[in-house]
């Protein structure tokens, strides 16, 4: 009974593993193999991570399916993450962002797993926090890369250092809250000053602060996402060092749309 039940964990884990797409031979960091990325979008994303693992040893790759083999997204993530051994085999600093389009008889899923080494820059709260912040919203409309897009804007400064969990989690909170405020103050000054003719010269110095007061990270484009550019798709060696045998734990969230 007991070589049964081996032959039968045994038969479930090599079935398991053969749904996982097999380690890419070009150790890129974009692989779409759902297709839903036009080539410019592929490259402007590739660049950036390439951009970062040359700067920081971190390593983020972005993977597309259309079909997970029966797993749930966090367990194709992780699975996908150890075979590919993404990251460090030191530092187990990888990344994966794992997304599968909604289909007719299926739901859309997403999951960022996070490896060993980098679960402390990006804790679980954090990675959920950037889902259902900034990516489903995008993916909801239809619209994968922006969502992709959209995450990578914030994971990139936050484990290159530039820019803490913390500091990203307090300013969706409390950022959004503040500016609702300041929008219906400020409205409820331009009335006044209107009723008493004034509304045109203090509108002007009003609205001179709005901006930096209302910015959000999605609106704003993400913290310092621009300065990961550079380079042109596939140039500089590809993603040196990205399969380096790195390893995950459990760390990072996910969701369904």
């Amino acid at each position: 009974m007991r070589r049964f039940l081996f032959s039968v964990l045994l038969g479930l884990s090599i079935f398991a593993q053969a749904q996982i797409p097999s380690k890419p031979l070009t150790e890129d960091a974009v692989h779409d193999l759902a297709g839903l990325f036009s080539s410019s979008q592929r490259g402007e994303l590739n660049d950036r991570l390439i951009a970062l693992a040359d700067t920081t040893t971190n390593r983020v790759v972005v993977v597309t399916v259309l079909d997970m083999g029966g797993m749930d997204a966090s367990e194709f993530a992780y699975k996908l993450g150890e075979s590919w051994g993404i990251g460090d085999a030191k530092f187990n600093n990888g990344i994966v962002i794992l997304v599968k389009p909604k289909t007719e008889d299926s739901y859309g899923e997403v999951f960022i797993a996070v490896g060993y080494g980098l679960e402390g820059a990006l804790p679980d709260a954090t990675a959920s926090m950037i889902v259902n912040r900034e990516m489903v919203p995008h993916f909801q409309q239809g619209d994968i890369y922006g969502g992709v897009k959209a995450a990578v804007d914030i994971i990139l400064p936050i484990i290159a250092g530039e820019y803490s969990a913390q500091e990203y989690e307090e300013s969706g909170e409390g950022g959004l809250g503040a500016a609702v405020i300041v929008i219906v103050v400020f409205c409820l000054v331009l009335y006044f000053l209107s009723k008493r003719g004034k509304g045109s010269g203090s509108s002007g110095s009003r609205t001179s602060g709005g901006p930096t007061i209302i910015t959000t990270p999605r609106s704003s484009g993400g913290f310092g996402g621009g300065s990961f550019g550079g380079g042109s798709f596939g140039g500089g060696g590809g993603f040196k060092g990205g399969f380096g045998g790195g390893s995950f734990g459990g760390g990072g969230a996910g969701a369904k749309w």
